[in-house]
């Protein structure tokens, strides 16, 4: 049975979206719109692709979960392998779970939890 925190979050894990967004600073703020009408408090880190910040951290009933969010038409998610270990490593020094936030053409929004992904020779997938 998933908690309080989980129901907001992945209640609108199929959400759709108009199509002309094509930006990762706009899916961001998308889903930061999305959670705080939910009552979720959220922040955005500016510029938090070259950093050790997750792009969206979000804090409700007492938990925190942060969000990298990606907003692409692949069929294959993908992660840089330097980017999935600053997740790793921000999630452990926060104590909180790392989700990427994938926002699919078409489809909505799809939740992964770092531990899904694989391991490949230059990036998880």
């Amino acid at each position: 049975m998933l908690d309080r925190w989980h129901q907001l979050v992945f209640s609108f894990q199929r959400c759709y979206y108009p199509v002309g967004y094509r930006k990762g600073a706009e899916a961001e703020r998308e889903l930061m719109r999305m959670l705080w009408e939910r009552g979720v408090a959220v922040v955005r880190s500016a510029g938090s692709g070259s950093s050790y910040a997750p792009d969206v951290v979000a804090v409700a009933n007492g938990r925190t979960v942060a969000f990298e969010c990606k907003a692409w038409s692949r069929e294959i998610l993908t992660v840089r392998r330097e980017q999935y270990e600053k997740m790793v490593e921000w999630s452990v020094r926060a104590g909180a779970p790392v989700y990427l936030a994938w926002r699919y053409p078409r489809a909505g929004w799809f939740f992964v939890p770092l531990e899904y992904m694989e391991e490949r020779e230059r990036y998880y997938s």
